[in-house]
């Protein structure tokens, strides 16, 4: 370095030592050692030239005497004033890195069906003894700081950020290298793969990451998988064929019993398909059981599970394609394959046409459904959800991006999806509900477009008198798209059945309305409507209560409306009608413990001609801790009540076709004589029960009418 006219002053020396300690200790206070000063002429660093001056250069400590000291300055003051002119750490610090992996079984079954081989430990704990502690990423790659160079110990045990896993059966793996930093420090747990209990710690830990991630992909937010931390996962309990969640724990079984160690793939995903369910605030029972064995189904792409449970590497414990269907009221993993074989046929549907994706889309729609089911057991309802969550525009009676696949897998097991109305049915004129005896009823049907447009010339109306099959004809079409349907003379009192259908243009055959042929309008034949009996309720007809229990019991009154699905008003606007537990009492005054009873009066029908029976009800049995697992049963009799005939049972479950177990009023018409027969002792009977596990129950009847047929000219 040039230092052009430079000179060294005479006098310069050491005088101002003292003014560069103060300096460097009003900056670093920890620096309380310093080495004697070497006096240097300072004309800058790297590059950056700075006025030359006479310097003093020495070396400062934290500590007295202590030779690995843990900070270690260089620094250069000026000689004159004490300025700091130069600092310069001479601690080397070497950070530790290196890998965690295990030694996992390979496929889809027990340790006893595949080879184990290397896979990453994802998100491992690692630790410096007596130093720093890290995690690994999902490769089980990790740095770990490390504040000096020497030799240190770095230990991986069988934990990580979510999970540490417990050996029941023994002391937990810890493995420990000593490694001149940076290393590398590898781990390779079950490397000798000569014991199942330590092989049954990697396969938990590994399959346990595996499940955790596929969920947080799904939904990041999840509530409290989302913030789980050091979860706990025990394997080698001192038992065997078994494995079980508890709440905050899932654990697996040794080997032994004819059975292999329970710690293995889709037994890990199927017990933490249960914490899955709890953290999304769901009940367990069969829906537990399917959600389960559906994390399973789709993490491997494979219906059969638990393979090599009972130590047969040639079968499973249970198999997405069992066929089960919907209602079940067998046992609650039996019924649970409802659910993983809908899943597993939407997932046959989708490989053809989502080739790519198709696991993706299933584990989001699966995931995110459980944060919108409640209740244990396994209803259509499951389809809406998944409608639901597949939707891009708030309507999935237009479709859906996958509606087809999602309607052909959960159809095939009796859980169908509502029916698409990409056209819809306008009446004009309305719809009869009466039509006169013998003579043909014109009705004027509009077909417009909602989503696409009609085909026009494809109108047609099914009709059948009595029962039986339905009889198809086309329309006649004025306008385009403007028919005339007509429906054939009926004798007096006959019911005709009728309903509509046209194609959009895409080629789908739409119906009106949209679940026919088992949903259907009905018209009767007379020449007019005789009224028996009509009660609005606002007078008690003589009607009693009776039951099992007084908790909820049936009441006449305007309705409380205490929000537990109860009503807020009567029907018909009359204002009063008769409910269960109308009050607000302590806020829970619905059905409990028993049944309660609504009986009719004895109503004398014996000189009807054809009787039918129409009121409204209300039910609700989807709160609660064990949601829709109860009935409101409605009896007739014809001898006074010595003997009942079901007229309706109400529930348990709900679906697309029949959301009536929700709450709200719907209006029912039975035609008696269909039931029972027409005598002088007719009587009905309301009853609303709670049987199952922690359900509210709440059930109204009000608007009661007997109506008779008139038939004369």
């Amino acid at each position: 370095i040039d230092l052009g006219d430079f000179t060294v002053g005479a006098g310069a020396g050491m005088a101002n030592f003292a003014a560069g300690q103060a300096a460097v200790g009003a900056r670093y206070p920890e620096l309380v050692s310093f080495t004697g000063p070497e006096p240097v002429i300072w004309a800058g660093y790297d590059g950056q030239a700075a006025e030359p001056t006479l310097g003093l250069k020495f070396i400062a400590h934290d500590e007295v005497n202590i030779v690995d000291t843990l900070q270690k300055r260089l620094f250069i003051t000026d000689a004159a004033t004490g300025e700091i002119l130069f600092d310069e750490d001479q601690v080397l610090s070497i950070d530790v890195t290196g890998n965690a992996s295990g030694m996992a079984t390979q496929g889809n079954g027990a340790d006893i069906c595949d080879d184990e081989a290397i896979e990453p430990m994802p998100y491992a704990r690692v630790n410096i003894q007596g130093g720093n502690t890290t995690f690994a990423d999902v490769n089980g790659d990790f740095v770990i700081p490390n504040g000096g160079n020497g030799q240190v110990t770095v230990q991986s045990p069988v934990r990580g950020l979510y999970f540490r896993v417990d050996n029941q059966g023994g002391t937990d793996t810890i493995l420990s290298i000593n490694v001149t930093p940076p290393g590398p420090a590898n781990f390779t747990h079950n490397q000798a793969n000569s014991q199942e209990f330590v092989r049954a710690e990697v396969n938990a830990y590994v399959e346990a990451n595996v499940v955790r991630d596929a969920i947080i992909q799904a939904n990041p937010n999840f509530p409290t998988i989302s913030t789980d931390r050091n979860w706990a996962v025990n394997v080698n309990q001192s038992s065997t064929c078994n494995a079980f969640y508890n709440g905050s724990s899932i654990n697996f079984f040794r080997a032994g019993g004819g059975c292999s160690n329970t710690a293995n793939t889709t037994i890990v995903h199927h017990e933490y398909g249960h914490h899955l369910v709890f953290a999304g605030g769901s009940g367990q029972g069969q829906y537990g059981e399917g959600m389960g064995d559906v994390l399973g189904v789709i993490l491997t792409d494979d219906p059969v599970l638990a393979v090599g449970f009972r130590n047969n590497c040639s079968a499973g414990l249970r198999d997405a394609r069992a066929g089960r269907e919907y209602p079940c009221d067998q046992q609650i993993h039996f019924c649970g394959q409802i659910l993983s074989g809908c899943v597993w046929d939407t997932r046959n549907e989708l490989i053809v046409t989502e080739p790519d994706d198709y696991l993706d889309i299933l584990m989001d729609l699966a995931v995110n459904a459980v944060l919108v089911h409640r209740g244990t057991l396994i209803t259509p309802q499951i389809t809406i959800d998944w409608l639901s969550l597949d939707d891009d525009d708030g309507n999935i009676f237009n479709g859906t991006p996958h509606y087809d696949e999602i309607a052909a897998g959960f159809g095939a097991h009796n859980m169908d999806a509502p029916p698409l109305q990409l056209i819809g049915f306008e009446f004009p004129n309305g719809l009869p509900e009466t039509v006169t005896p013998n003579q043909t009823t014109d009705i004027r049907v509009d077909v417009v477009a909602i989503t696409n447009d009609p085909e026009e010339g494809s109108g047609q109306v099914h009709y059948r008198i009595g029962g039986g099959a339905f009889t198809t004809v086309d329309m006649v079409e004025g306008q385009p798209n403007q028919y005339t349907a007509t429906l054939p003379g009926a004798d007096c009192t006959e019911v005709i059945d009728f309903y509509f259908s046209a194609r959009e243009t895409g080629g789908r055959t739409l119906t009106d309305p949209p679940g026919a042929p088992d949903d259907f309008f009905s018209a009767l034949s007379a020449t007019g409507l005789i009224t028996v009996v009509a009660h609005d309720f606002e007078q008690n007809p003589g009607w009693t209560v009776s039951g099992d229990t007084n908790i909820g019991q049936w009441q006449r009154g305007i309705p409380a409306g205490c929000n537990r699905g109860d009503p807020d008003a009567d029907f018909d606007g009359s204002g009063q009608c008769w409910a269960t537990g109308n009050t607000c009492r302590s806020g829970q005054e619905d059905v409990d413990g028993g049944t309660v009873i609504l009986t009719s009066d004895v109503i004398d029908l014996s000189g009807a001609t054809d009787p039918s029976v129409q009121y409204a009800r209300w039910y609700s049995n989807s709160t609660g801790d064990g949601p829709e697992a109860d009935v409101f049963n409605i009896d007739v009799s014809d001898d006074g009540g010595s003997t009942w005939t079901s007229l309706e049972v109400v529930g348990p479950t709900r679906n697309s076709e029949n959301p009536e177990v929700l709450g709200g009023w719907f209006e029912k018409t039975y035609r008696i004589a269909d039931f029972v027969d027409i005598t002088d002792s007719f009587r009905i009977r309301f009853s609303a029960g709670d049987l199952g596990p922690g359900s509210i129950i709440e059930a109204a009847i009000d608007a009661f009418e007997i109506f008779d047929i008139e038939c004369g000219v």
